[in-house]
């Protein structure tokens, strides 16, 4: 059964959110849906040619939208970026971080170069970003901080040694600025998506092999789209979860039941 998308009209009005691999996928459908509701969206991704589209499709609905290019492996591009967006606005009230890689590679068979692309950018980039953008934060004494980690934050797949790594480190990360900032008025979490239909699980879903060990774990019997995720991050992000912080938020058809 497909999913029923919906949001709720004006919930972030005034509010100037920062997705963080926006371009495309669950990073997109969270911008969409952030723009939907109201709310200044600044998208930040590697890829110019799916971010310029994404921008035009949120233009296209009336959302207000600006595209900035980053490579959150370069300390210099993030904190370009996130100057960039915050002098469009003048300030990020919501950090949505969704960058993320990720390649199948046996253990034994994986380099050192894999490994760095995988940290560098699941884990290191949040670190980036978030310390860029959180000072303003502590300033204004308000803000959200919403991370994409994974079931592989719980759950290890094999093959997936440094995937399973940054995701589980992504986590702690958003427990560690809950801790240290929540005293500061901001609120970091985490959301946690199972198995969702993008373009870093496309090849996956191709594979009769893999959808067969699949089939039997999720119990509502579907792969999620990305807007399963949209509506979750974006509760994070709002005021109903001010008193939210420090939570993993598994949206996995209750593939962890």
């Amino acid at each position: 059964m497909a999913m029923a998308e919906s949001w709720i009209p004006n919930r972030f009005c005034g509010s100037v959110a920062l997705v963080v691999g926006g371009a495309q996928g669950i990073g997109k459908a969270i911008a969409v849906r952030l723009a939907r509701e109201g709310a200044d969206v600044a998208i930040a991704d590697v890829d110019r040619k799916m971010m310029a589209g994404t921008v035009k499709e949120i233009r296209g609905e009336g959302g207000s939208v600006r595209g900035i290019f980053c490579d959150v492996q370069r300390p210099r591009s993030v904190n370009a970026m996130v100057e960039r967006a915050t002098r469009w606005k003048g300030q990020v009230d919501i950090l949505m971080y969704v960058a993320g890689v990720g390649k199948a590679i046996p253990y034994l068979k994986m380099d050192e170069r894999h490994w760095d692309l995988t940290l560098n950018t699941n884990l290191k980039g949040a670190f980036l970003v978030s310390r860029a953008v959180a000072p303003q934060m502590v300033e204004r004494r308000k803000g959200k901080l919403v991370f994409m980690a994974s079931t592989n934050s719980w759950d290890a797949e094999a093959e997936l040694a440094p995937y399973n790594a940054s995701k589980a480190g992504l986590f702690l990360l958003a427990k560690t600025l809950a801790r240290e900032l929540g005293h500061y008025g901001i609120n970091s979490n985490a959301v946690g998506p199972g198995l969702i239909r993008t373009r870093l699980t496309a090849p996956l879903l191709k594979s009769r092999k893999f959808m067969k060990k699949y089939e039997n774990l999720i119990p509502l019997g579907r792969v999620g789209e990305p807007e399963d995720i949209a509506g979750p991050a974006t509760f994070l992000a709002s005021c109903d979860a001010d008193y939210v912080n420090g939570v993993l938020l598994f949206v996995d058809g209750g593939q962890l039941a």
